[in-house]
C-alpha cells in the first residue's frame, strides 16, 4: 500500500466505536480493507447536533495532514427528529461551506463526503429524512462536497420499515454490528477506494 491517507471522521452515534449498539464503526472496519494505508482520526460523539459538530469544526479544520485526507460527515441523525428539514439544509450546507473555504486555504489535499441516513423507528425523523437525502444526493452536483455515500439506499437497512426489526436496529436507531458491516462493505468501503485509485 504505497500512499498514506488520513481518514477524519465526524458524526453522531452510528459513527462512534461501542456508541449506539455497541458495535464496531464501519470506518474502523474500513481500515484493514483500504487500498492504500490509512489513519484514522474520529471526532464523532453520541447524541451529536449539527451545532454540537459546529463547536468542533476548527478541531477537524486542524485535523487535516499533508498525505491525502478523507474528511466524512454523517450529520443529521439528530437534528431530523425535530428540526425542520429546510434549515436543517441549510445550515449544513453553510457548514460544508466553511470546510470547504478551509481545504482551499489550507492548500492540502482533502475529499468532502457526507451520507444519507439510515431510519430510526420514528415517524417524524423518516419523513424528514425522506426529504434531506433527496438533497444531499445531490450536494456533490452541486459543488457541496465531493462524494455520498447512500447508505438509506440500501435495500434491506435502508427502508423506514427496517429500523422496527430489532434484528437490524437493536434499539430501533442504531444499526446492529451486521448493518455496521453492510455499511461499510457495500457503501463506506467502495466510495473511500474510489476517491485515489492506485497507480
Amino acid at each position: 500500500m504505497p500512499l498514506m491517507r488520513h481518514l477524519i471522521v465526524e458524526g453522531s452515534s452510528s459513527s462512534v466505536d461501542n456508541g449506539g449498539a455497541r458495535t464496531t464503526s464501519y470506518h474502523t472496519l474500513y481500515l484493514p480493507n483500504a487500498i492504500h494505508e490509512t489513519s484514522q482520526q474520529c471526532f464523532a460523539t453520541d447524541g451529536a447536533l449539527l451545532a454540537d459538530m459546529l463547536g468542533r469544526q476548527s478541531s477537524v479544520i486542524a485535523a487535516f495532514k499533508d498525505v491525502p485526507n478523507i474528511l466524512f460527515v454523517q450529520a443529521g441523525q439528530n437534528d431530523l427528529r425535530s428540526t425542520d428539514t429546510s434549515a436543517w439544509l441549510a445550515a449544513f450546507a453553510g457548514y460544508l461551506a466553511t470546510f470547504q473555504d478551509a481545504i482551499k486555504s489550507s492548500r492540502k489535499i482533502v475529499q468532502l463526503g457526507i451520507s444519507t441516513h439510515n431510519p430510526r423507528n420514528e415517524g417524524l425523523f423518516n419523513v424528514n429524512r425522506a426529504t434531506a437525502d433527496g438533497a444531499l444526493r445531490r450536494f456533490p452536483s452541486e459543488g457541496k462536497c465531493d462524494f455520498v455515500v447512500d447508505w438509506a439506499a440500501d435495500p434491506t437497512w435502508g427502508p423506514d420499515s427496517a429500523a422496527a426489526n430489532q434484528a437490524l436496529y437493536p434499539d430501533g436507531t442504531h444499526p446492529s454490528q451486521g448493518g455496521q458491516s453492510n455499511m461499510e462493505a457495500n457503501y463506506f468501503r467502495p466510495a473511500l477506494n474510489s476517491l485515489f485509485p492506485l497507480t
